[in-house]
């Protein structure tokens, strides 16, 4: 009985050192991992950026500056994102949405009157738009949160 509990104990210790030193590897592993995984996804992210790129020379569409655009603002590209939504709207000034995506990429820079004033124009084609509404809502807090806090001197 004395042998099987001896037996135990040490299988018990085992494990435990054996698990210990597993998981103290376990934070450089996981960071090697997401360095994986990020490289993957900006090789995916080039090869999406580059096709579309490739399209648009090839026959310069409103999808397709709509989908560039959009990955860019997936990437935080805000400046980019703008850039091809503004192609977009030039080919089809009337599409509503593409302001409201605009006023996102805006908004992201913190260039709220620009933001506010996409958001407005997406209102004025499609008066039905929440989206642009609720947009134009949150900057109006916005900057009165910023004006009061000017006023009293406190930093935001």
């Amino acid at each position: 009985m004395k042998t099987k509990q001896t037996y135990a104990l040490v299988l018990f210790f085992t494990i435990g050192f054996f698990n210990h030193s597993v998981f103290a590897n376990l934070p450089s592993s996981s960071k090697a991992l997401q360095q994986v995984s990020q490289a993957m996804e900006d090789n995916k992210f080039k090869k999406i950026e580059e096709k579309l790129k490739q399209i648009i020379e090839q026959s310069p569409s409103k999808h397709a500056y709509v989908e560039l655009a959009s990955l860019y603002l997936s990437q935080n590209k805000n400046k980019e994102a703008i850039r091809n939504y503004q192609e977009a709207t030039l080919l089809d000034p009337t599409d509503s949405k593409l302001f409201t995506s605009m006023s996102i990429a805006y908004l992201h820079l913190g260039f709220y009157e620009m933001s506010k004033t996409m958001a407005e124009r997406a209102i004025e084609l499609d008066p039905a738009l929440t989206h642009a509404g609720k947009i134009i809502k949150y900057i109006d807090k916005k900057q009165e949160v910023i004006s009061k806090a000017s006023k009293t001197g406190k930093a935001i």
